[in-house]
């Protein structure tokens, strides 16, 4: 008989939060978009005011919340039936933040901020964190999370290891943070590297059944002492108590068309996995060294495909656009979706960020990014 939460056992911590299995509650596929955004002062450093921006912004549609660093802000979409109306509350957060006074800046890191620049939040949660990571926290890391509503945790088991696979190219699409600590790191994700460093930020294993995602997380929860499964930063990760399986692969855009592209690719690429034979998926770490290689890369890496062969990037990626055809009229995103061919042939954001550093430098492309973030409408 399957779980229906992942309670931890008699005698425990009494702050442990009870999740009890909400699939179904939502429609099939109902979509919900998160983008962590950075907060920025006149000379685009890094600003901590995660407070002001929070008590100052008051959207008509989406969410607005803190996160783990002062310098950072949290905008959810409501409940969607689409991206369209997902990536719209989300251009809506950004609009309210920039009325109200707000400088935002999409991009998975901070170009020039030092280490330590930004303090965490002072809350329970965030000083836990900070008190079990230390050192590690240096720099806030920003990214775009999209939650794919499921019927039942079997179909969710079944999607989320069918999705995995497009790990290594989610990573590659969508690497956004090419420059770290005032240099260029080399990477296209620096985003992605320093969230490896962290403790359970791994590539997400495959589950046989919901019954073993439910033992293994609950091992999880007990061996690191945690609130809940939700201090499990899998690049994908089954969520129980929203319903939703949540990919979380991807750096925050500066551009809201590819915001809108990405959202359209991931669900798409759900609503085919859903459906799909996962027998012979890639092991979990030839899809961990594919991912680096996309970190790393970008669309200029050579990525592992869902049957095991290494192709190239930009090839993989025409492959899952061809194969999300069908989905993405169901799902009513195709618009949205053939963005994705305007970042294959222009590039990723990191590819972006280092052409306008070559012809700018740093203080260009600081203002690069913070005006590109403010084109809050710019979805077309």
């Amino acid at each position: 008989m399957a779980e229906t939460t992942l309670r931890k056992t008699a005698g425990e911590r009494s702050r442990t939060k009870l999740w009890e299995s909400n699939f179904g509650v939502e429609p099939p596929f109902a979509l919900g978009v998160e983008e962590e955004l950075l907060l920025v002062g006149r000379e685009n450093e890094l600003a901590d005011r995660g407070a002001h921006a929070l008590r100052a912004a008051d959207p008509e549609e989406g969410e607005l919340d803190g996160e783990l660093f002062k310098a950072m802000i949290e905008s959810r979409s409501e409940v969607s039936t689409n991206t369209a109306e997902a990536v719209a509350a989300l251009g809506e957060v950004r609009g309210e933040l920039l009325a109200s006074g707000s400088r935002i800046m999409g991009a998975g890191v901070h170009p020039t901020a030092r280490s330590g620049e930004s303090a965490v939040r002072s809350t329970p949660r965030y000083e836990s964190i900070e008190e079990t990571l230390q050192g590690v926290l240096r720099t806030p890391i920003c990214g775009q999370h999209i939650h794919i509503g499921l019927p039942d945790a079997e179909t969710a088991v079944r999607t989320y290891n069918g999705i995995r696979s497009h790990v290594p190219l989610l990573n590659a699409l969508a690497a956004n943070s090419p420059f770290w600590f005032g240099r260029d790191s080399g990477l296209a994700s620096a985003r992605t590297v320093i969230f490896r460093s962290y403790p359970r930020a791994a590539m997400a294993p495959e589950f046989a059944d919901y019954d073993e995602f439910c033992r293994v997380t609950r091992q999880v929860v007990e061996a690191g002492g945690l609130d809940d499964y939700t201090q499990i930063w899998w690049d994908v990760r089954i969520h129980p108590g929203l319903g939703t399986i949540e990919v979380r692969a991807a750096d925050t855009q500066f551009d809201l068309r590819r915001t809108a592209a990405l959202t359209a690719l991931v669900h798409c690429l759900a609503r085919t996995e859903a459906e799909r034979d996962q027998s012979r998926l890639p092991a979990r770490e030839a899809l961990a060294e594919s991912s680096f290689q996309g970190t790393r890369h970008g669309l200029e890496a050579d990525l592992l495909g869902r049957g095991c062969e290494v192709v190239p990037a930009r090839e993989l990626a025409k492959e899952c656009l061809d194969g999300a055809a069908e989905a993405a009229d169901e799902l009513d995103c195709a618009k949205e979706l053939a963005h994705v061919d305007e970042m294959i042939s222009q590039g990723t954001g990191a590819d972006i960020q280092r052409r306008v550093h070559a012809e700018a430098g740093m203080e260009g492309l600081l203002e690069f990014l913070v005006e590109e973030t403010a084109k809050s409408d710019a979805l077309t």
